[in-house]
């Protein structure tokens, strides 16, 4: 039995194969993996941020202390550049928590189940 195009690609869809297809809309290409690489992306923003806002939460309650546990990293004074028409100032700071580590694990298992 001959395989259509169409079976081909939805079989190489399902064995996580990069497959290229074209979208109705004007024509643009997309690549399935770059397409996942986003929601990923998405998924652990989310986790990072839910995750933080449960820290902080968890730091009223005795027993849950160990979730708010965090770590502050980065540029602690930042970096000015005064051009006298335009002054750009350049700052980076990480807080991370036990939480949204937890909850960057818990989006990339949901991620791996969708």
């Amino acid at each position: 039995m001959k395989k259509t195009q169409n079976q081909c690609i939805i079989a190489n869809v399902k064995k996580g194969v990069s497959v290229r297809t074209k979208e109705k809309n004007g024509g643009k290409e997309m690549a399935t993996r770059e397409k996942n690489i986003w929601i990923l992306l998405v998924f652990l923003l989310a986790g990072l941020v839910i995750g933080g806002l449960l820290g902080k939460l968890a730091s009223s309650v005795s027993w849950l202390w160990w979730l708010s546990y965090e770590e502050e990293f980065g540029i602690n004074a930042p970096i000015v550049l005064d051009l006298s028409v335009l002054k750009l100032t350049f700052g980076l700071m990480f807080k991370i928590n036990i939480a949204s580590i937890i909850g960057m694990v818990l989006a990339i298992f949901i991620y791996k189940k969708i």
